[in-house]
């Protein structure tokens, strides 16, 4: 949560600036911030993609069903970008129960299969932030679906670190211990098969 030292800190540096460069920095310090944060400063905004889903913002929809929603990107990394997401309100991934996520991906890969041939792509990127640090800037889960050419300009990329064979080790078991146990169903005792004599042969 912000303190009332950084909300103070945050209007200095609103303060003085033209209408279009106070717009630009608020803009750049909420995309900063975690939801809440953004509530805390300026009120509970209302979703924009629960109101597409509501039918209450026009978009330009590709698909639809009582549970995902998929849209056309206003502003794209390029032409045919889409975005996939539920119709129930969540904030990041992990709030959205387990049957809608498989749902979700499912219709991602059929949507990128169909924007691959409808703006003949040489691939596709098929891309979540979950969160703010990730570069979430929109109140609501989206799977992006981006078409992608050689020398496009779109850059999904990172700096390569080196981790010792023993850290990756070490790491790989905590990951492990924090993932949630599934329920396997319990197995039924094996039936014994009956014993058949071989009937003698006749000739």
């Amino acid at each position: 949560m912000l303190t009332p030292e950084m909300i103070e800190d945050i209007k200095k540096q609103l303060t003085g600036l033209a209408p279009e460069e106070q717009q630009k920095r608020l803009k750049e310090v909420l995309a900063g911030l975690s939801t809440e944060e953004r509530e805390q400063l300026v009120g509970k905004q209302p979703c924009p993609f629960c109101l597409i889903a509501q039918g209450k913002i026009p978009a330009k929809k590709v698909y639809e069903d009582d549970d995902i929603c998929a849209v056309l990107d206003i502003n794209p990394a390029n032409k045919g970008h889409t975005l996939i997401f539920p119709k129930e309100h969540a904030a990041i991934l992990s709030q959205v129960p387990l049957p809608i996520v498989g749902k979700l991906f499912d219709i991602a890969n059929k949507v990128a299969t169909a924007v691959f041939d409808a703006v003949h792509a040489e691939g596709t990127n098929i891309v979540v932030a979950n969160g703010p640090a990730a570069g979430q800037t929109a109140p609501h889960v989206l799977v992006n679906v981006i078409p992608r050419y050689q020398n496009d300009t779109v850059a999904i990329q990172w700096n390569r670190q080196k981790v010792e064979e023993s850290e990756l080790e070490a790491l790989a078991e905590t990951i492990k211990e924090k993932l949630p146990r599934e329920k396997r169903p319990v197995e039924k005792p094996a039936v014994p098969k009956k014993e058949v004599k071989e009937q003698p042969r006749i000739p």
